[in-house]
């Protein structure tokens, strides 16, 4: 990489920690806006002979916003209240994903996997719940993944009338196109965009809903991004990613009551066309069993990778072990060996073996449950069917893909956990004053005895 441009993503990291040291939660969403930085990548050089670190602009980011947090009082103890719903599943993904490390043919491949898609997105799910204080913080975020996905719409708007910047001819061809943004391939904007689109549509509800004139305004932001982000999802030719949004939009429908009745309507009617009409029900049927091409090549990967994980129960592949230990089980030669087997129940048993992947279910059966209880009690105001209709598309869209192992998309799931986090503890302080009275009182002191004075 140029000097050039290793000195501006060294300024780059500089402004991340100068504005996540004065006013946090505009870095959070900041950071939120630019988790495409991954694509950025450069290798760190060390000396004495040592091997390079491969990494990106990113981390790079990520690092000014940790230092920035650690200044700020990071380093005390009741900065890391966040962990404590979440500490034992938490925990538990953990270890299995460090034991995935040791245990992988790849060490330094898996340590990589390790820090970018565990330990850096949990830090982040601390430093972000911690950071968002309040409803408008909380807004902060969802403007700045408004930006990411308004972005990715339009460019794939672009090129799905022009083609232009689609790496594959056959992507490329007017007849056979399929978007890619920035990414490369098609289905990382459906992978990317999917779960936002259901938060947003759920953020833009409530604003037009319950906000002022000026939110009014600001949930057409919102609106437009949603509409933008299905429309890149169905340019990409996602068919996971089109059903999850559904099936997120449904959820989200039933758990409001206001909306319950129409959701219903909607579902009766859908019902009704796929059962009386014979083109969609053919279709349906085809993607159920997946008859298609694209279900005949999972269902084969997932017969493979069954028998693969038979002699490897307990602990998998290990992070980034998958493309070789897979090797000697695969049988179709047709299909390429893919980084995972494609099915989100396979994607953590493989890599983090049966600890982790007990771990990961445990942490959305947990959110799930907390969720559910602050909605029947109003706690949490709209945040909580916002994250279960969320938290469903990851799982819908995980039955044919791989929805987590992946720099941006690792953050991004630890994200949702932190502004859920974040508004439940918003929901605590205003339910106790004293000890929203107490938690000023830190928050003032952590401001003063930090370069941060002026406040957030």
């Amino acid at each position: 990489m140029p000097l050039y441009a290793i000195i501006l993503i060294f300024i780059a990291a500089v402004w991340m920690f100068v504005l996540a040291l004065y006013r946090p939660p505009m870095a959070v969403a900041l950071f939120a806006a630019l988790l495409p930085a991954y694509l950025v990548r450069f290798s760190v050089e060390l000396p004495l002979g040592l091997p390079t670190i491969p990494t990106t602009l990113l981390e790079m980011l990520f690092f000014g916003l940790l230092a920035a947090w650690f200044v700020n009082g990071g380093w005390r103890p009741v900065a890391w209240r966040p962990l404590k719903r979440w500490a034992l599943p938490m925990t538990l993904l953990l270890v299995g994903a460090t034991i995935g490390t040791l245990v992988s043919p790849d060490l330094r491949a898996a340590l990589g996997v390790w820090r970018a898609y565990f330990i850096e997105p949990m830090l982040f799910f601390v430093i972000a719940a911690d950071a968002l204080h309040t409803e408008n913080d909380r807004r902060l975020v969802l403007f700045g993944l408004t930006a990411t996905v308004i972005v990715v719409g339009l460019i794939a708007f672009y090129q799905k009338f022009t083609g232009w910047g689609i790496p594959n001819p056959y992507w490329a061809d007017a007849l056979t196109r399929r978007v890619t943004a920035f990414y490369g391939y098609p289905n990382a904007i459906a992978l990317t965009v999917a779960p936002t689109v259901v938060l947003l549509a759920a953020g833009a509800y409530e604003m037009i809903r319950k906000g002022s004139t000026l939110e009014k305004g600001a949930s057409l932001l919102l609106a437009m991004a949603v509409l933008l982000g299905i429309a890149a999802t169905a340019f990409a030719v996602s068919k996971g990613g089109l059903m999850a949004i559904t099936v997120g939009l449904i959820v989200l429908g039933l758990m409001r009551r206001p909306t319950r009745a129409a959701t219903l309507i909607a579902i009766i009617a859908g019902c009704a066309v796929i059962l009386f009409w014979s083109p969609a029900l053919e279709r349906a049927s085809s993607l159920v069993g997946l008859r298609d091409p694209s279900g005949s090549v999972r269902a084969s990967i997932w017969s493979e990778t069954s028998a693969m994980l038979a002699d490897h129960p307990v602990f998998g592949a290990g992070l980034s072990g998958y493309q070789q230990v897979f090797v000697p089980y695969h049988r179709a030669d047709y299909i390429e060996i893919f980084m995972y087997p494609h099915n989100i129940v396979l994607n953590f048993w493989t890599e983090t073996g049966l600890i982790g992947l007990v771990g990961f279910f445990w942490l959305l059966g947990a959110a799930g449950w907390m969720a559910w209880r602050a909605a029947r009690s109003k706690r949490g105001g709209w945040w909580p069917t916002a994250i279960v209709a969320t938290m469903t598309v990851i799982v819908v869209h995980g039955l044919v893909d791989v929805p987590y192992f992946k720099n941006d998309l690792a953050m991004a799931f630890w994200l949702l956990l932190a502004l859920f986090e974040s508004a439940l503890i918003d929901a605590e302080m205003g339910a106790n004053p004293l000890k929203a009275m107490g938690e000023r009182i830190k928050r003032l002191f952590r401001r003063r005895s930090s370069p941060s004075v002026g406040g957030q």
